[in-house]
């Protein structure tokens, strides 16, 4: 009996093991994947468990504040303030030198003496014409220019009175006081330095009322001017002091914009501490009404569909699809928007994993993302 080599025995049983193997993997691919079922946080279109708030941030300021500057200028002697030192009514803030001032005082006074004495001479000519009048040795000419150098010594007399008196003013000018108590915000004065008449060089921000100041932009405005108009109060928190919150309230809204294109709210503290210091870094939150048709939703539940917004959706049957939404506004713990329905349930974290057609198993929404999940 005539036997094969022994050297083509390999090489068959190598093709049978092949196409074993190919059946197999043709077997493998026909069989069907199946896609397991993750879970997914969800929020519900009209779940009222996260309110709408705005927040801005912005600045304690007073109420009342002034650029001090003295009423005539010269040069600076003596500055007796610091920034953020406290005053008090009739303090004297800074002085000028006011040699030149108290000259022309003397000179003034030295003028008006010399007037009073014409003045004096004018009356006493006036009496001697008078009675020469009626003795008939004078004409009426005479009484008359008699008359009118007494009257023109009197108006010269009054005026440089006036002028005596304005300069001692503008001697007392040369020190600039506190009218009323408050804390130092802006020096803008050394000693030495030469100032004119109305030239700012101290700042003032006077005790009393206090208020917060916030740039924010047209559409917010509006719903600061509706608080405005509703007679709302609005919370105020301060960043050095998260446990310490107060009321306020919208007291005035600029009525245009400035070169930043934003618009300057001032907010009033209705009740304020006597500790509280100036300048302090404030953030003020503002309720708002929703509109019609304007959702809350968390900012981990925003997608972006190209250059089109848009949200996950799980319809009856927890399959994932995109839908396309219109950002409102931003807000710093969410976003608002429309184009949602109420009762809708959205996919609110791990967005960037889904695909269109994932089946999810809906979790409700804590705020984090689940570990190991959606």
């Amino acid at each position: 009996m005539h036997k094969a080599p022994l050297s083509r025995q390999p090489v068959g049983l190598l093709l049978v093991c092949c196409a074993a193997a190919f059946v197999l993997m043709a077997c493998k691919e026909t069989a069907p994947v199946v896609e397991a079922t993750r879970p997914a946080q969800v929020w519900t279109v009209g779940a009222d468990a996260q309110p709408s708030v705005q927040r801005f941030a912005g600045t304690l300021n007073a109420r009342f504040e002034a650029d001090l500057a003295f009423r005539v200028g010269g040069k600076v002697i003596e500055r007796s303030v610091e920034l953020g030192q406290k005053v008090q009514a009739g303090q004297v803030l800074a002085r000028l030198d006011a040699a030149d001032l108290d000259l022309s005082v003397t000179a003034a006074r030295a003028e008006l003496a010399g007037a009073e004495a014409d003045h004096l001479n004018a009356q006493q000519e006036l009496v001697r014409i008078r009675g020469l009048y009626e003795q008939k040795f004078l004409g009426k000419s005479a009484l008359d220019a008699a008359v009118a150098a007494r009257d023109a010594a009197t108006a010269r007399v009054n005026a440089l009175r006036a002028q005596s008196k304005q300069s001692g003013n503008q001697a007392q000018y040369s020190a600039l006081l506190a009218s009323k108590p408050g804390v130092i915000t802006k020096v803008n004065v050394e000693l030495g330095q030469v100032v004119a008449a109305g030239e700012p060089v101290l700042g003032i921000a006077y005790d009393g009322e206090r208020e917060v100041h916030l740039r924010v932009g047209e559409a917010s405005a509006q719903a600061f001017a509706q608080a405005m108009q509703q007679n709302r109060d609005l919370k105020i928190s301060f960043w050095s002091r998260p446990d310490e919150t107060l009321d306020g309230r919208v007291r005035e809204i600029a009525p245009m914009t400035d070169a930043s294109r934003s618009l300057l709210v001032k907010v009033s503290v209705l009740q304020l501490p006597d500790d509280l210091p100036l300048g302090l870094s404030t953030e003020v939150s503002l309720p708002t009404q929703a509109a019609a048709g304007e959702t809350w939703l968390p900012a981990s539940a925003l997608f972006q569909q190209g250059d089109q917004p848009a949200v996950w959706v799980l319809n009856t049957d927890h399959v994932a699809k995109l839908q396309a939404v219109s950002v409102v506004r931003y807000e710093r713990d969410g976003v608002v928007v429309r184009g949602l329905t109420a009762g809708q349930q959205v996919v609110a974290a791990g967005v960037h994993t889904l695909h269109t057609g994932q089946v999810l198993r809906p979790v409700a929404y804590d705020g984090a993302a689940v570990r190991g999940g959606v």
